[in-house]
């Protein structure tokens, strides 16, 4: 589609993936569509956000990793990553060769999980 929308027989387009490997096509790789955004997820985390963080909004985001989700929407079962740590924005160390979180960042965020799980079974 790229290489028609471009109309140049001198631009060709290949795929990159992720060990480097160059080939003339894409994965057959199934990606699947994000899963919506339920009241049952997002009225509790909104709750308890509101409740830890006053003022913080609830921003959806797409995470760039990888994560057992593929298996799980492939099932049919929305899948949702949700974080409760927080952490300085100057000091992200996220798979660096010093990765770590603050130990009251980790203690919150295990407070987080606690509140919103039991707010999403117990509603």
């Amino acid at each position: 589609m790229l290489e028609k929308a471009v109309a140049d027989p001198k631009v060709s387009v290949q795929f990159v993936g992720n060990l480097g490997q160059v080939t003339d096509h894409a994965s057959d790789r199934v990606s699947y569509a994000p899963p919506p955004l339920r009241p049952e997820v997002m009225t509790p985390l909104e709750k308890v956000t509101a409740e830890m963080w006053p003022g913080t909004p609830v921003i959806p985001s797409m995470s760039t990793g990888a994560s057992d989700g593929i298996y799980t929407m492939a099932a049919g079962l929305p899948t949702y990553g949700i974080s409760g740590e927080a952490i300085e924005r100057s000091d992200v160390r996220a798979h660096g060769k010093d990765e770590r979180i603050p130990v009251a960042s980790f203690d919150r965020a295990v407070d987080f999980y606690y509140r919103f799980l039991k707010v999403v079974t117990t509603d």
